[in-house]
């Protein structure tokens, strides 16, 4: 069976995805042990796990009657990977119009906009540092 790599999860896949990089490995009974009322069916789960196998999200391995299945994709990948979409999708591409948008919409406390301007600070001394035309991270410089 040919495997669907860099698909989208859909929110049930992606809910699935959230507990096995949570609990770190599981069986679907585990997975329904974690999750919150309403519970899917047992079924639904297994069917979820099958799918994120084909998408090449999890692997799986015999335990007992039946299999453990734990995450082959990092959630910081596909946190990337999810964020770079929106980005590009929604604000051009642009960090600027996506921190713009959070900033009119959400009440940021004054504890976490001085963290994003650390993290600005940070990044830029950082810039200043790098020999310029050598490589950032395996990209040519810009």
């Amino acid at each position: 069976m040919e495997k669907r790599k860099n698909q989208a999860l859909t929110r049930g896949e992606e809910e699935i995805m959230q507990l096995l990089w949570k609990l770190g490995e599981g069986n679907v009974n585990d997975l329904l042990a974690a999750m919150s009322e309403p519970k899917p069916k047992y079924t639904t789960v297994a069917t979820f796990l099958k799918i994120l196998e084909e998408k090449s999200f999890v692997a799986r391995k015999p335990n007992g009657r039946g299999y453990s299945y734990y995450p082959i994709v990092e959630k910081s990948a596909y946190a990337q990977r999810v964020m770079t979409s929106v980005l590009g999708n929604y604000f051009d591409g642009s960090l600027v119009q996506l921190v713009s948008f959070f900033s009119k919409r959400e009440s940021i406390p004054m504890h976490e906009m001085e963290e994003i301007a650390e993290i600005i600070r940070t990044a830029k001394d950082e810039q200043r540092e790098e020999p310029q035309g050598e490589p950032r991270n395996g990209k040519p410089a810009e």
